[in-house]
């Protein structure tokens, strides 16, 4: 068996390791670590690559950082787009489906609200471009279903960003912290955990019918 010596990139590492691939481990490095405790090389390592392929392909670790963010949050959008067109025209129906899968997709990739939780912890220019590019837009296409809801006078709306934080950084940290959830529920003494969508399904409910006109 020969081995590849260090520090020089493998023949065969573009056609192994998609950007896919590359970016999900990125995100889970920067989202477990933050931005100053990633290492491009830490994240080769995991991928048994060379380290320099990461900046052959993506530049700085500045720039691989928006690369991850874009990649991540851009299969968010994409899932949340074609979730909803699936729930039908009842626009409560749809919310309601919509805020179940939010936190089901933050569950399969919780380095997304782990990266908000650390940038807005210190906020700088990686936080204004999550805040302008996800976080804004997102709060926005919610509040637009509940001003369309209240208006028919099936919910009593929240004020602004309230939804937005009680799903993402309420409900959403039980799946970006899952150590921290499974030592709750230990000492719980829960004889079984609920599956994820259960959990996800428990949560809007009690959202919403707190919303529900008396």
């Amino acid at each position: 068996m020969t081995t590849r010596p260090r520090g020089r990139p493998g023949q065969d590492d573009a056609d192994v390791v998609s950007d896919d691939v590359l970016l999900d481990a990125v995100l889970r490095a920067f989202g477990e670590n933050g931005f100053d405790g990633t290492s491009v090389r830490d994240v080769a390592r995991r991928l048994n690559i060379s380290h320099n392929l990461i900046p052959q392909r993506f530049g700085s670790k500045s720039s691989l950082w928006y690369a991850a963010v874009d990649y991540g949050f851009g299969k968010l959008d994409e899932e949340i787009v074609r979730e909803g067109k699936a729930l039908g025209d009842d626009e409560l129906v749809i919310l309601r489906g919509l805020l179940v899968r939010i936190l089901e997709l933050g569950a399969l990739q919780p380095a997304l609200l782990q990266i908000i939780n650390q940038e807005a912890s210190h906020p700088g220019p990686r936080f204004d471009y999550l805040f302008t590019r996800f976080i804004k837009p997102a709060d926005a296409f919610t509040e637009s279903w509940l001003d369309s809801l209240a208006a028919q006078g099936r919910i009593r709306k929240p004020p602004p960003g309230l939804l937005y934080f009680l799903i993402n950084h309420g409900a959403g940290s039980m799946f970006a912290f899952p150590d921290l959830a499974a030592r709750l529920n230990e000492d719980a003494g829960s004889a079984k955990a609920a599956s994820v969508r259960e959990q996800a399904e428990m949560i809007v409910g009690i959202l919403l019918d707190g919303m529900l006109p008396r």
